[in-house]
């Protein structure tokens, strides 16, 4: 594991994450893996994924005895709370709870009441905006706006949302996910041999993988030699399906379903554009801030179709490192596909761009500095 130097042990974060963590958790990861002065533990429910996300302290469920085990189960499911995490954090000398989403905040209410430690908690997405419209939610969100020391989000759009949802804006801060900078840009693939388009992420609606699909269809007559790779999967498995017939992409495609991250950054390596027609679905869930694939993309040197939507326009900047599509309108998501796709002498130039824009305000170890820097503001 590559990791922080976690100078000061007396510095102990826990950090609140159930599961830890899915596959596609890298992002999550990346804010424990690269902290310095702080010493993380992690507090989970269920713990996945071990090989690809090792950490040097992780307290679970799994190791309560027999009996706590089966009260921590009844105590969850009748009050929502995790009962014991309390516990824990004396026993691990905790100083800072950072909570990952805003329902796992809620679930930590118990744990910040009875060791009385500030806690933080970070907004990602549906928390603030599918789960904020259910009753439940908004009363526990009530609870936590008025308990937490500080909520983190990605980027401005979501900060309005929680603004509106309630939470306190002098307890807001905008912090960015970090990811690992490559050590090089990727050599960019010949597109006369083939022109690789790469979509990631699951298979739901506010991923918007059909109208991608669809506006990609409408300009590959133009381009024989486009192929597009679709990593994920998901409930809308059916309407992509769907949508890969209908523009005629069925036999084009390369489906390799869910991967790990290194696969990910594998098959960008080999793409030219990276498509994220993102929407904010029937149910209210959105993106929130921005899939962190946009960042793996411009850190490679891949340029972006992308759509305005939620912090997107924060994490690409359009007509630099890729171009920006108005969100739901296909007509110019095709439009935005078209230009792109017709101008491969500018990919190079665009990926270079991308690239230091991700240096400047997306990398992982200043990112856990300044992490780190509201620890210290709390503790």
């Amino acid at each position: 594991m590559v990791k922080g130097v976690h100078r000061d042990s007396g510095r102990v974060v826990a950090h609140c994450a159930t599961p830890f963590l899915p596959e596609t958790g890298s992002w999550i990861y990346n804010q424990i893996r690269w902290l310095q002065r702080w010493q993380p533990i992690v507090l989970t429910q269920e713990w996945r994924n071990r090989d690809q996300f090792p950490v040097p302290r992780l307290r679970t469920a799994e190791t309560l005895s027999l009996t706590r085990t089966l009260a921590n189960r009844a105590v969850r499911k009748l009050t929502g709370e995790y009962p014991f995490y309390g516990h824990l954090l004396e026993e691990e000398g905790a100083r800072v709870i950072h909570a990952h989403f805003g329902y796992q905040g809620c679930r930590c209410l118990r744990a910040q009441r009875s060791s009385g430690l500030p806690m933080i908690t970070s907004f990602y997405g549906a928390d603030a905006n599918s789960y904020a419209r259910q009753p439940y939610w908004q009363r526990r969100y009530r609870q936590l706006f008025d308990r937490g020391a500080f909520f983190l989000v990605e980027g401005a759009a979501m900060a309005q949302r929680l603004q509106d949802i309630g939470c306190p804006e002098d307890r807001m801060r905008i912090h960015h996910l970090g990811i690992e900078l490559p050590e090089a840009i990727r050599e960019l693939p010949d597109p006369e041999r083939e022109v690789r388009v790469l979509m990631c992420g699951a298979f739901r609606p506010k991923k918007g993988f059909p109208a991608g699909i669809r506006a990609l269809g409408r300009v590959a007559e133009g381009v024989p030699n486009l192929r597009l790779t679709l990593i994920g999967d998901g409930p809308e498995r059916p309407r992509v399906e769907e949508a890969l017939r209908d523009s005629g992409l069925s036999a084009r495609v390369d489906r390799l379903g869910f991967v790990p991250h290194a696969e990910v950054i594998n098959q960008l390596s080999c793409s030219h554009i990276l498509l994220v027609p993102s929407r904010t679905a029937e149910d209210g869930d959105s993106e929130g801030g921005a899939p962190v694939i946009l960042l793996d993309a411009q850190s490679l040197g891949v340029p972006v179709v992308a759509t305005r939507h939620a912090d997107i326009p924060e994490y690409v900047v359009d007509g630099e490192s890729g171009l920006l599509a108005e969100e739901g309108d296909e007509t110019d998501l095709t439009r935005r596909l078209e230009e792109m796709l017709t101008r491969p002498q500018d990919w190079i130039k665009m990926g270079r761009r991308g690239r230091r824009h991700v240096a400047e305000e997306y990398e992982a170890s200043s990112q856990c500095r300044g992490l780190e820097e509201i620890y210290d503001g709390v503790s």
